[in-house]
């Protein structure tokens, strides 16, 4: 069976809307996904320059965690008050809003001279977006902002 060039130009066309998500193959297999709008700020009372900081903040669901943010303890930490320095972090996730039970931060920030700050550790329930989560450590605390989950 010859389908000609219109034929072939369609299927090339509907592959293509399949590839970029335009069109869904079917909902068996598909994962829903979700945009979390997010920011956080480091502080750290006792240090005389933006923090160096590193550890993980992550938002808790009944089954997982979910990472929103991480640096590694390595040497070339930047320093910085705010991330993203400007505007906001955007994270794709498979979750709806609802799924998410607390926001948690486990975060240090590096010191030359002394032991390690801890900037924070632990997590705060839930309560929607627009609202700061303000997570304390014992030399600190970080703030995350959630603009929106969806």
């Amino acid at each position: 069976m010859d389908v000609g060039w219109s034929g072939k130009a369609a299927a090339v066309a509907a592959a293509g809307l399949l590839l970029t998500g335009v069109v869904s193959a079917g909902s068996a297999g598909a994962v829903p996904q979700t945009r979390v709008m997010f920011s956080l700020e480091f502080a750290n009372a006792g240090e005389s320059g933006d923090p160096e900081p590193y550890g993980a903040v992550v938002l808790r669901l009944s089954d997982r965690d979910r990472l929103l943010w991480r640096q590694g303890p390595a040497e070339d930490i930047p320093s910085q008050w705010r991330y993203p320095a400007t505007g906001f972090a955007v994270e794709e996730v498979e979750f709806p809003e609802d799924a998410v039970n607390e926001v948690c931060a486990y975060v240090r920030e590096r010191d030359e001279d002394s032991d390690d700050d801890q900037l924070a550790a632990g997590c705060l329930p839930y309560r929607g977006h627009y609202e700061p989560y303000v997570i304390e450590g014992q030399d600190g605390q970080v703030t995350v902002n959630i603009y929106g989950i969806g």
